[in-house]
């Protein structure tokens, strides 16, 4: 009986298809209800947009020669231009079980406001113009660009050669120092908990483990941000010593003098973390991204992957600090450029989330940090080879990048995973990266994209 019914229907569908008219659909031609974008992201990072189109009606197309794909482009914004480029799609069909949708494919990243054509004789063979729709898109068309193209800082002094800073009297002074404290946490707008925490932390933390009140205050200003657990891991029994960290002090780093900080184990196996006494005229928050990534390294051995997760980190906080005092990538010292050119290679990574940050190449991107000598092409290029004299990529999972890793996925909306699996890390820093801090280091860094 079904069938029997079904039957007069069908024998009209296929009438009006050998008819070659297709799509009369009564008086009023067809017309699109909606277009919204969904970008998607290969494993090798390829990206591409999927635009669905939901039309007033069913579609039905006119029996042509040429694709439907043919038929269809796209008006894309240009950021740079401030017009419009065309872009042509990959492809266009009717969703398999949606008679009144259509899937057009699109081989790059469609932003908000971008404007979809179809020419009618899709629908009709004989008729005139085209159908418009705006497209929406969770992407701006500021961070479309973001995703497909590499940006150049154009801040000047950036790869100058850099000067040690002067020590001064005030960076050894305990009361100068917990006033700079005080001064750091309100720029940040910690709240009066937090405040208190970090203040305490400082107050109580024991001399003989940190002599300097500079690091003192740096190690205490972690409180509130998501390296926090450093502060326990260092100066507790909670880390893979079982024990406190014997010393960390300004100091030459033990056999290679010429690094920023090192960690490394006393005698009697407690942790040593040595901060090279050049940085010592630093500012407090780039002394704050050094203890981050030196507290992480609990273990005597550390593989590639473990410092490329130990520096994005501390760039990832550094940039967050950034967000907060964005005077700081003005400074020119030996650590601070080195954060400095770790945060264009973060900006210009990222293959799960390329308009945010991340580690892994992104689409688009040949070389992490445009106008300088380096030839990497992502953030994990360029942190191995600073660290070339590693040579294998594993190392024994670190309790403390754990911890990071945790923090970060609440902020991310994702599940906690491996800090040490780069696929899971770029995709949980892109995620977690709060667009207004993207923003300030554009605005600091006066990042352009490279045409």
């Amino acid at each position: 009986m079904i069938a029997r019914l079904l039957f007069p229907a069908l024998l009209l569908a296929v009438l009006a298809a050998a008819c070659g008219g297709g799509g009369g659909n009564g008086d009023s031609p067809i017309e699109i209800e909606e277009a919204t974008s969904e970008r998607g992201v290969s494993s090798t990072g390829r990206q591409s947009s999927t635009i669905t189109l939901r039309f007033d009606r069913e579609v039905s197309l006119a029996r042509s020669q040429v694709p439907l794909a043919s038929r269809i482009e796209v008006d894309m914004p240009d950021v740079i231009s401030g017009g419009t480029r065309r872009v042509l799609v990959a492809s266009a069909e009717v969703h398999p079980n949606d008679g009144r949708t259509i899937l057009v494919t699109v081989s790059e990243p469609v932003p908000e406001g971008a404007r979809i054509r179809i020419d009618r004789r899709a629908f009709d063979a004989d008729a005139e113009g085209e159908l418009l729709a705006t497209v929406s898109s969770d992407l701006t068309p500021g961070f479309a660009l973001l995703a497909t193209t590499a940006f150049q800082s154009f801040l000047p002094g950036l790869l100058e050669q850099p000067e040690v800073p002067p020590v001064t009297d005030a960076d050894r002074d305990p009361a100068a120092m917990r006033q700079l404290l005080e001064e750091h946490l309100a720029n940040r707008g910690t709240n009066d908990d937090l405040r208190a925490q970090a203040l305490a932390a400082y107050d109580a933390m024991p001399a003989e483990i940190v002599p300097s009140p500079k690091l003192r205050a740096a190690l205490a200003a972690l409180t509130g941000t998501f390296a926090n657990p450093a502060i326990d891991y260092l100066l507790t029994d909670q880390n893979c010593t079982r024990e406190p960290a014997a010393l960390i002090a300004f100091q030459p780093p033990p056999e290679i003098p010429e690094l920023l900080g090192r960690s490394t184990r006393s005698p009697d196996g407690a942790r040593v973390i040595s901060i090279n006494p050049v940085t010592e005229g630093d500012r407090l928050e780039h002394l704050m991204a050094l203890l981050t990534h030196e507290a992480i390294h609990c273990d005597r051995i550390s593989g590639r992957f473990e410092e490329i997760a130990a520096t994005a980190f501390d760039t990832f906080l550094y940039m967050q600090l950034i967000a907060a005092d964005p005077t700081l990538v003005e400074s020119n010292t030996p650590l601070s450029r080195d954060l400095n050119v770790d945060v264009i290679a973060l900006i210009n990574s990222g293959r799960a989330v390329p308009e945010s940050v991340g580690i892994l190449q992104s689409s688009g991107v040949t070389q992490a940090v445009p106008g300088s000598s380096s030839t990497a092409p992502s953030f994990g290029d360029l942190v191995i080879a600073a660290y070339e004299s590693i040579e294998f990529n594993e190392s024994a999972p670190e309790p403390l990048a754990r911890a990071y890793v945790e923090l970060l996925a609440q902020l991310a909306g994702m599940d906690s995973g491996p800090p040490f699996d780069l696929i899971y890390l770029d995709e949980l820093l892109g995620r977690a990266m709060p667009p207004s801090a993207m923003a300030t280091a554009l605005v600091a860094f006066e990042m352009a994209p490279v045409r």
